[in-house]
């Protein structure tokens, strides 16, 4: 006799089922990135991994076309996809991940990102292309958290800016006027016209959540802008660290821009230091959450659950097939 899942219980199994999936997803893709040498074997699995969500959710979207996931889901989610396209960023590969195209859990398939990728691989996206869903995924988060955006966090995207315009002048050649504003153009904007639940208006409300909030990133953007447009005669006092990477992408007067970018991905505004931060920002909000109960139950411990009853569910999944003394 043929055995068909019970319609009752498909969804919970399957959501358990996708959860899993992004989770490690995203766990061997961190631990990729904080892999100081290139490790063939990590960065197999990772994106074996990531190949794994990318099959299972067409499958997840027929069985359940009408599907809406929990916020907590979404933003798993939106962390995936944006870890992904940040370690393909250092660490690409061939592998074609169609979930870059599915900024949510639905049916819905726009069009994908247009690429430029430093490794003349077709896949990954250079950081000003990446800056946006960074920003996006902060949004998200801080929407589900019903926070605002931190002094430390500007710092962390203050930083990734300047690494974004690094990149475009030194290894893109790009130097041209209004380059360096565009890569600090994100701020607050009171006549955003975006509409409503879109990423840019989220992006532009995390910006404007409070007033405080958009008189400190203001300033900070300003201070950046200002300390590059000085003339390199004029000698900066340092008084505050929010100037700190404006005043550091200031060429000398016997250096030129690209040079000084240059050395300074190896000095000052390193590439490993700026990796670690975004790495740290990702597990904080990956470990912000309860792991998936498939996760929890690997572990053994079930949130809300003696180890008794985790015993007992893991007997009733199928993780063990009868009670034991140990989980």
């Amino acid at each position: 006799m043929d055995r068909k899942a019970d319609p009752e219980t498909q969804l919970e199994v399957d959501e358990a089922i996708l959860d899993y999936l992004i989770y490690t997803a995203i766990v061997s893709l961190l631990e990729l990135l904080d892999t100081i040498d290139r490790n063939p074997q990590k960065e197999h699995t990772a994106h074996l991994l990531v190949q794994m969500v990318d099959a299972f959710l067409p499958v997840f979207h027929s069985l359940h076309p009408n599907y809406k996931a929990s916020p907590e889901l979404k933003l798993r989610l939106r962390l995936l996809q944006f870890t992904y396209v940040f370690v393909q960023h250092y660490y690409p590969s061939s592998a074609n991940a169609a979930l870059l195209r599915r900024p949510s859990i639905s049916t819905e398939d726009p069009k994908p990102p247009k690429s430029a990728n430093p490794h003349e691989d077709p896949q990954a996206m250079s950081l000003s292309q990446t800056l946006p869903l960074f920003l996006a995924l902060s949004a998200v988060q801080n929407e589900l958290q019903g926070s605002t955006i931190t002094e430390i966090w500007m710092m962390l995207a203050a930083g990734y800016m300047a690494q974004a315009y690094i990149e475009q002048v030194v290894l893109y050649q790009k130097e041209r006027p209004g380059l360096l504003e565009e890569a600090f153009q994100w701020g607050y904007d009171a006549g955003c016209r975006a509409e409503q639940g879109s990423e840019q208006w989220q992006i532009n409300d995390m910006f404007g959540a409070d007033e405080s909030s958009v008189s400190l990133w203001k300033s900070i953007r300003r201070e950046h802008l200002e300390a590059v447009r000085v003339p390199s005669s004029i000698i900066f006092i340092e008084t505050s660290a929010k100037r700190r990477y404006i005043i550091q992408l200031r060429p000398p007067d016997h250096m030129s821009l690209t040079d000084h970018l240059a050395s300074l991905t190896a000095g000052a505004l390193s590439v490993v230091a700026f990796k670690e931060k975004v790495s740290e920002f990702l597990t904080g909000l990956l470990s912000a959450y309860a792991a998936p109960l498939l996760i929890q139950l690997e572990r053994g411990e079930v949130v809300g659950l003696s180890r008794k009853a985790t015993k007992a569910l893991k007997v009733r999944s199928g993780f063990i097939h009868q009670a034991t003394d140990g989980i």
